[in-house]
């Protein structure tokens, strides 16, 4: 049941959104009916492995999707500030004209509209620095562009003023301002690109794996500099990722996605101390852990599907050492695991009492299941 207070605190709700790459050689279901609720200020962490429709449902949020690439169905509701001047300062900028606590179909909004959306409400923070900044302007220049651009009342002092401000916020010094990203590290890149989303501070960051190429020290601080901004300015994120190790440490909420769809949704904390799904199981473990007795490790048997011709029933079966007949024919549903934590939903028909009379799989079941693999069998 939906309390008052997280009916307050709901700042987007995705419902029933797909996404299709049309081609001449079949149709790519890249995202399939997949729904969820974000609240402000909370981080959720998408994982999942390369071609499971992280990045296609995150520009799709934000609009950015492009030919052969169409949205064939469902919502995009974004809930606005509930505060009166907030909601008519963003209206003067050109953005929909809303009431306070009413929310607005992203989806729907016209190209005017969208322009003045985006750095004002939801920013996005691409997945290679480099290739995001314009080689020939400096880091400074392109961040009073966005200033310029969305705060035309601004003078130039002004704008350079924040910009000075920006960068220290993200670790950089002020004499940088008129540097070009080639005289930057990586990390500095990255922290440049993180500078200009939080530029207008908007409700909303997407980041599409920002960490990517960028050694473990390097990648920690980034992390630790993402946690502590989204917490002192209660900006929501939707940090994507393949690396579910990352996501542990940084999010409050972990979405796994599969096949197009999301088959499992939980607090970090319970996917963590017991995954639900199959397929969550085998991305935890995946990676050796630091503490604790050594265990063999154990990689996901098969490989992806082919989303233009992706299985009957659970997507994951034909991998799935869990697999049983209903799971080849039936589609599991997101659902709670169990009833007495609402807050973990998977699709897995393990959890369906109209598809299985037994009690649910315990840890010991999953690691003895994919403890099997490891040691060769066709188990």
């Amino acid at each position: 049941m939906t309390t008052d207070a997280q009916t307050n605190n709901k700042l987007l709700e995705v419902n029933h959104l797909s996404v299709d790459y049309f081609a001449a050689n079949g149709t790519v279901h890249a995202v399939n009916d997949v729904s969820f609720t974000l609240q402000r200020g909370e981080i959720l962490g998408l994982a999942g492995e390369s071609g499971c429709g992280k990045s296609t449902l995150a520009y799709a949020v934000s609009r950015l999707l492009r030919p052969p690439a169409y949205i064939t169905d469902g919502e995009v509701l974004y809930y606005p500030p509930r505060k009166e001047e907030t909601v008519q300062k963003v209206a003067k900028r050109g953005a929909v004209k809303r009431v306070p606590g009413e929310p607005v179909d992203v989806l729907q909004l016209s190209a005017a509209q969208l322009r003045a959306f985006r750095w004002n409400e939801m920013s996005i923070v691409f997945q290679s620095a480099m290739n995001s900044l314009n080689p020939v302007l400096t880091i400074g220049t392109q961040i009073m562009d966005v200033l310029k651009t969305h705060r035309p009342e601004m003078g130039a002092d002004g704008r350079k003023k924040r910009a000075i401000d920006l960068l220290n916020l993200v670790g950089i010094a002020s004499d940088r301002l008129n540097s070009y990203p080639h005289e930057l590290s990586g990390g500095m890149r990255q922290r440049a690109v993180i500078a200009i989303a939080l530029a207008l501070n908007p409700e909303l960051i997407i980041m599409d794996e920002p960490t990517t190429a960028l050694d473990v020290v390097v990648q920690r601080e980034i992390l630790q500099l993402i946690s502590g901004l989204c917490r002192e300015f209660s900006t929501a994120l939707i940090f994507i990722t393949h690396d579910l190790s990352l996501l542990l440490e940084l999010a409050d909420q972990i979405a796994i996605m599969y096949a197009g769809k999301m088959v499992e949704k939980a607090p970090s904390k319970d996917i963590y101390e017991h995954p639900r799904h199959p397929y969550s199981f085998g991305l935890l473990n995946s990676f050796p852990r630091l503490h604790g007795p050594l265990q063999k490790m154990v990689g996901i048997p098969g490989s992806p599907p082919d989303l233009r011709a992706v299985p009957s029933g659970c997507p994951f079966h034909p991998r799935c050492p869990l697999a049983f007949n209903p799971c080849s024919s039936v589609v599991p549903v997101l659902q709670p695991a169990l009833a007495e934590n609402p807050g973990q939903l998977v699709s897995c028909l393990l959890y369906d009492k109209r598809a299985r009379e037994a009690a649910p799989p315990t840890m010991e079941e999953f690691t003895q299941r994919y403890g099997t693999l490891a040691e060769g069998s066709n188990a």
